[in-house]
């Protein structure tokens, strides 16, 4: 699958992200250019996401957070994850998700 694009809100704030699907169900989030970090769906179907500094970036720059952005951390916010997994879910369907 190739890679795209979506919107999600972080404190009212609009927020476009470029996801990079991977194998096995997980996704590169891709931010400015840059990598925050890798979302997975889970055997339970929830959503999970480690940041770009725990991950091989696999030749992606890693995001450079800027302090006054609001934006550190991103991943780090459950409902934020959520809200990248349910828009990825929206993406690319839910037919491959266990019964």
């Amino acid at each position: 699958m190739d890679p795209f694009h979506i919107i999600i809100k972080n404190k009212g704030e609009q927020i476009d992200l470029n996801i990079h699907p991977q194998e096995a169900d997980s996704y590169k989030v891709i931010y400015h250019g840059g990598l925050v970090g890798e979302i997975f769906i889970n055997p339970n179907g929830s959503w999970s996401a480690v940041p770009a500094e725990d991950l091989d970036s696999g030749g992606y720059p890693i995001y450079e957070y800027d302090e006054t952005s609001g934006h550190t951390d991103l991943l780090m916010d459950e409902d934020i994850v959520k809200q990248i997994g349910a828009q990825i879910d929206v993406r690319v369907g839910e037919g491959r998700l266990p019964n």
